[in-house]
């Protein structure tokens, strides 16, 4: 059996990435950003305090910065322009960091990840499986199931916090962070990266692994770094093109760049599920 400290401070990891998930939503209703103006920095603040992870420059930009914006509209405008509307340079989708590529390989670990804790995607959610808010709300279901768990001394969830913050968030945050702080306008959303940063530096730890694993996980790094950083080529598209037609399969959408594939679908953005367990924030 856990020690009581140790229980609470799970739960308290789980209610703080849950605030984090929940702001980095889009704020489609003004209750949205009555939360983030009244409520957050306070409870990320003493979140913080129980946590030791040594974000009060971050909430102090933070204040200032949220402070800054007048009302709903403005930052539903400002959200927009920096992670919705094209051409961006920020990927609230944050797998195209790790592959260079909408949908990529690393989207499909991480819906590995979801269904092994038996997570699914709703009819109604109409964003990516790599949405940042929803790496987040995971890592937050996580972390509160675990709490439940050793409250119960029963088993933990087959998929480990730390281990996913240190496979994927670990890995794109320090470019997210990067082209967050090159936008032309100042924002809200830097300061809670930041802290987000400080957050994952703490709590994040590589799973161990065997000899050949580890082998085998450092090339599939290496290689959806390399096509990352290469990007899409257009031998890359004749490919695909070839391999479509020879399936009977459809090849117009590759004319259509990847950022306005759902405009053009007629899909819109939407939020991920609500959690199970209630938070300080939203």
């Amino acid at each position: 059996m856990m020690d009581t400290r140790h229980i609470e401070s799970l739960a308290e990891r789980g209610e703080f990435y849950l605030c984090l998930a929940r702001a980095f939503l889009t704020p489609l209703q003004p209750e949205h950003f009555a939360a983030m103006r009244d409520a957050l920095a306070d409870d990320l603040a003493e979140l913080d305090d129980l946590l030791g992870y040594g974000g009060a420059d971050a909430l102090a930009d933070y204040r200032t910065a949220i402070a800054a914006i007048p009302d709903h509209a403005a930052l539903l405008q400002r959200y927009s322009a920096l992670f919705v509307s094209p051409p961006r340079t920020i990927q609230i989708t944050t797998g195209t960091y790790l592959d260079g590529a909408i949908n990529g390989g690393t989207v499909a670990a991480m819906e590995g990840a979801y269904r092994r804790c038996g997570v699914e995607r709703g009819p109604d959610f109409h964003d990516l499986s790599d949405h940042l808010s929803v790496q987040l709300e995971f890592v937050a279901l996580l972390y509160l199931l675990g709490a439940e768990a050793a409250s119960a001394d029963a088993s933990q969830p087959p998929v480990n916090p730390p281990h996913f913050l240190h496979d994927y968030v670990k890995r794109w945050l320090p470019a997210f962070v990067r082209d967050l702080a090159a936008a032309d306008t100042p924002n809200p959303w830097l300061p809670l990266a930041r802290l987000l940063a400080l957050a994952v530096a703490h709590d994040a730890e590589a799973a161990p692994l065997s000899p050949a694993e580890a082998r085998a996980h450092k090339a599939i790094t290496k290689a959806r770094h390399d096509r990352a950083i290469r990007g899409v080529t257009p031998e890359d598209l004749d490919f695909i093109a070839q391999r479509l037609r020879e399936k009977g399969l459809a090849t117009d959408h590759l004319a259509i760049p990847p950022d306005r594939r759902d405009e053009a679908r007629g899909y819109s953005r939407g939020t991920p599920p609500g959690p199970r367990t209630g938070s300080r924030y939203g």
